[in-house]
């Protein structure tokens, strides 16, 4: 009788982590996604980084992807070396044009402040969008849906739309060795 227990028991841990790892929309492979802008920004497997080689050089860029997935959790894991003056953010933008920065602790915030486009009446329409800065560096969660319900109004039928990631040294004194890896956005449960 206990062994059936143990059995039951041990089935269902694996139902239920199958089943979480099912609920994956989007898992960043940079190196299968890597659709780069600028200079000393590379991609490996899991990994984006950026690597100005030696500090007397500058540069940057950004990583794009477009996706249609329902908003749920997102977590990434970013961290850096030798650090100042450097820009680092990740950018989830919606289907009804909103977009959120997350801006890691001690970046400058990106340069974007809001995003123009044509209404289904071809008005002229701007959109700005908000910065949610300090971001520890380390592994982060965040609910989409709440931050979004939170900075920009109900969450109602809206789909993320694309992912937008920028690593920037602007340092001439340190290396700033930006890295951002494990990007995933988890359906809406």
């Amino acid at each position: 009788m206990g062994f059936m227990f143990l059995l039951f028991a041990a089935l269902t841990i694996l139902y239920f982590q199958t089943t979480d790892s099912e609920k994956i929309g989007y898992e960043g492979n940079f190196e299968d996604d890597c659709n780069l802008e600028g200079d000393f920004l590379s991609c490996t497997g899991n990994e984006l980084y950026l690597d100005t080689q030696n500090p007397s050089l500058t540069g940057g860029g950004v990583w794009n992807k477009n996706v249609s997935l329902s908003p749920g959790k997102i977590s990434w894991n970013w961290n850096g070396e030798d650090l100042d003056n450097f820009s680092l953010w990740l950018k989830v933008t919606f289907s009804d044009h909103k977009s959120i920065y997350y801006v890691a602790a001690g970046s400058t915030n990106p340069q974007s402040e809001g995003e123009y486009y044509r209404d289904q009446e071809n008005r002229r329409r701007f959109s700005p969008s908000v910065v949610i800065a300090g971001i520890p560096l380390s592994s982060i969660e965040r609910d989409l849906v709440e931050d979004y319900t939170r900075y920009c109004g109900p969450a109602e039928n809206i789909k993320v739309v694309s992912i937008r990631a920028g690593l920037g040294d602007n340092s001439t004194l340190c290396k700033n060795v930006l890295k951002i890896s494990d990007l995933k956005i988890y359906a809406q449960s």
